[in-house]
């Protein structure tokens, strides 16, 4: 499991599993490069892909708060280098969406295609509230409220009252080993503050966009926003599912990816 070396006080670890071009994948808030464990057994088939813990989560560092999603993204070009990579395939979910879309635009020369995934380009009233909402528990140590709200904003309702023990055990993940308090501040705050909306019209590389019907956080507005800055965009809308459509449907969320990466692969 290597670790980049610091760039700016900050290591980052990560993993590589599989061959084939190169796919990066980053994960949403909260959660470190197990997020995406579902989804491997999919995409290690076709790609050499590179799971990564952001700032603030995991084993990689926990700086102080104060650092941006552009910083982040950095983070990430950060582990490509270290990894020996020059460009890849970059998709991200939900923060890791957003992080994606300051990596193509800080770093456009890395980039082959692009997966927007349950994301934003810019915080919404509602979105925005529920941030400042989680900021503040985490800030006040209030670890058990900021665990029960994610976890009711996370899962479609059907799918948390269905399936209890993976509920079960999402929750306790979240208590046990999401990011200590100060990672948490330093996620939240730059989501709040994060805003690509202006500059997307500059991604000219081939782009997925997805989201959720019963999406929550990142409701299919915010998507459409996005669509609608990225020429020649997708959007490919999903049913049944809420924010982490990758734990509840990772058939059909993993089906969606790979048929636009085996499309644009070449």
């Amino acid at each position: 499991m290597p670790i980049t070396s610091p760039r700016d006080n900050v290591a980052i670890n990560y993993e590589v599993h599989g061959d084939g071009p190169p796919l990066i994948l980053i994960s949403g808030t909260g959660h470190d490069l197990g997020f995406w464990a579902g989804q491997l057994p999919y995409f290690t088939k076709s790609f050499r892909t590179i799971v990564f813990d952001n700032r603030g989560v995991g084993k990689s560092s926990v700086p102080e708060p104060g650092y941006s999603l552009a910083d982040m993204a950095d983070d990430a070009a950060h582990v490509l280098d270290d990894a020996g990579i020059d460009q890849a395939h970059v998709m991200g979910f939900s923060m890791g969406g957003h992080i994606a879309q300051e990596l193509i635009l800080n770093h456009p020369d890395r980039v082959l295609s692009l997966g927007i995934h349950h994301s934003w380009t810019r915080n919404g009233a509602r979105l925005k509230k529920f941030q400042e909402t989680r900021l503040y528990l985490a800030a006040n140590d209030q670890r058990i409220a900021l665990a029960e709200i994610s976890m009711m904003a996370l899962h479609a309702s059907a799918y948390y009252d269905t399936h209890v023990e993976e509920m079960d055990a999402h929750r306790e993940f979240l208590l046990q080993n999401s990011p200590v308090n100060t990672g948490w501040i330093g996620q939240l705050e730059a989501c709040i503050v994060g805003d690509t909306y202006d500059r997307l019209p500059q991604v000219s590389v081939p782009t997925l966009v997805s989201c959720s019907d019963l999406d929550l956080i990142a409701s299919p507005h915010l998507s459409d926003e996005i669509h609608a800055q990225i020429s020649g965009s997708e959007l490919r809308l999903l049913k049944g599912t809420g924010h982490v459509a990758l734990m509840e449907a990772p058939d059909m969320f993993a089906e969606v990816c790979l048929e636009f990466l085996n499309r644009v692969r070449g």
